[in-house]
Parts: structure tokens; sequence; C-alpha cells
């Protein structure tokens, strides 16, 4: 049976391969017009399998950020036959609505990256698509329903930020963001979340917080009027990567039953109506023949 579902793990994603967390058989890199993609497996759950990449390595933390190959990795999984992307990964919290530890089903996304690609067309004139919802609609019902069912303690909204990184933030940064209706730091969900679109596929985001942006203090944070030790941060950030793989296995059962509401697998009809993309995606990343002109597209 043709698996439809992947995943995208973020910080110590690699640790639930390394410790058998997951029931997986490893596939390996991938080979794509844009490089080598990270190994992918194929786990097994009680409810469905589905496809698994770390997108930071698959032993420990190899490659920042900024160096991931999106493009490789998302094709890749189109490739294999993936219609659906859960991605999950470590977040900053800008505003302290948000604990520790806790869950956030993001629904918008600021993109601050400068030095990644960020479509699959460079110079070709494609990839104008209108980005909302940004998230797609019908996953991001079937976390809240895997989180509410699995009673963990979560955001249904959020804004991300993502940011180029390695390196963290600054205040003034932070100030930044949060004047501009910022509500959560991270660095890999741009351009993933768009490049998902150009292919079709549907795609959401299942952050956790793993600590607050900088405030150019040495101040523990509090919570409930209390201070939060760090080790209670180390232990609930632990705990949410922890109890991923139950929520991806009770996501498969959840997802099986919500009606499709969105209109991700129709992205780039326009394109395809007008005659400039064939039907067949593969067929949009031929190189073409030597000496053949190429069709001019505005």
């Amino acid at each position: 049976m043709t698996v439809t579902l992947a995943c995208i793990g973020g910080r110590d994603a690699y640790n639930l391969l390394r410790e058998g967390a997951l029931m997986a058989e490893r596939l390996g890199p991938r080979a794509t017009p844009f490089g080598d993609s990270q190994p992918i497996y194929r786990c097994e759950s009680r409810f469905g399998g589905f496809l698994f990449l770390s997108r930071h390595g698959e032993t420990g933390y190899e490659r920042t950020p900024t160096f991931v190959n999106y493009r490789a990795n998302i094709y890749a999984l189109r490739d294999l036959g993936t219609r659906s992307i859960i991605s999950w990964s470590e977040t900053r919290a800008i505003s302290h609505n948000f604990k520790i530890g806790e869950y956030v089903v993001v629904d918008d996304l600021v993109d601050e990256t400068v030095a990644r690609p960020s479509t699959f067309f460079q110079d070709r004139g494609f990839g104008h698509l209108r980005q909302w919802p940004v998230f797609c609609p019908s996953l991001r019902k079937a976390l809240i329903a895997t989180l509410t069912e699995e009673k963990c303690e979560f955001a249904g909204r959020g804004v991300y930020v993502c940011v180029e990184g390695p390196r963290h933030e600054t205040p003034a940064e932070t100030r930044k963001y949060a004047a501009q209706g910022g509500e959560l730091l991270g660095q890999v969900l741009a351009p993933e979340v768009f490049l998902a679109r150009e292919l079709q596929m549907c795609y959401a985001s299942l952050c956790y917080v793993g600590r607050y942006a900088e405030d150019g203090t040495n101040y523990r944070p509090f919570e409930d009027g209390r201070v939060l030790p760090e080790e209670v941060e180390r232990q609930r950030a632990t705990a949410a990567v922890d109890r991923m793989p139950r929520l991806l296995e009770r996501f498969c059962e959840v997802l099986s039953h919500t009606p499709g509401m969105c209109s991700c697998e129709s992205a780039m009809t326009p394109y395809m109506t007008a005659g400039q993309l064939s039907l067949d995606w593969r067929a949009w990343f031929n190189p073409p023949a030597t000496g053949a002109p190429q069709k001019e597209t505005l």
C-alpha cells in the first residue's frame, strides 16, 4: 500500500531513530535534481504507515538550518508518493502566553531567511502562488483533534517567525518581531512550507516551545508567578519530543477520517491549464534537450 503521509523531524529527531522509538525501515537518502535528500525511513504504526525524515541529520545534529537541502528533501518525499507532510520542530516563544513544553499548531508565518533557495523554479518564472492559508487547514484540524484526544497542552494557533540561524536572536530582534506580530521563533519552516505548495502537497507544522526568546536579561522565566527552574525546562522539552511517536501514530488514525477542506493539491493548476507545466510533475524538472529552444514565461 502506498504511503502518502510523511513526517519531517526537527531537533532530537535523530534520537528517536537511534533509540528505536520508531519502528522503521531505512530507505536511505534519495537522489533528486537538487542533490541528495536526508535519509528517509518507512515507519509502521497500528493505524498506518508514514515516511520519516530527520532534517538535521541521521545520528546527530549534523546540519544547521541554513544548510539543510530543503528542495531535495521535499522532492524526495513527493517522489515516494507523499501527499501530506507534518513537520515538527522546537521553537522559542516570544510571547509568554506560551508555556515551555507546550505544543503549538502554528497558523501563520513571517519569513526572515535570506540565504536559502526558496523555490524549485529558479530562473523559470513560476512559483507566483498565493500563500493563504499558509498551512493546510485539513492537516491543522487533524493535529488539533489528535492533541485534544491525547490530552496534551497546546495552542491551536501561533505566528511563527523563521529566522536564518544558526545564531539566536538579539534582544532588539526579539522586540522587532514582537512588534510585527510574531509569537514564536524558529529556523526551519521556510522554505519548507512554500516548497511543499509548489509540489502540490499538504503541509502543516506541530511546534513545541523549548525556551523563551532572548530578552537581554539573566532572569529565569516565570510561570504562574513562580520561577521556572532550568531542569524543568529541559524535562518539558524532552517530554515533548518523547511523545512524538505516539502523537504520530494517533495522527494517522485521526487523519483517516478527517474530511478534506483544502486546495493544496491544485496549487499549480493555473500553470498546467495554460500549458506551461505538464500534468506529470516530475517532467517539470527534466533539463531541456541540448539546443532546444526554451519557452519564455511571463
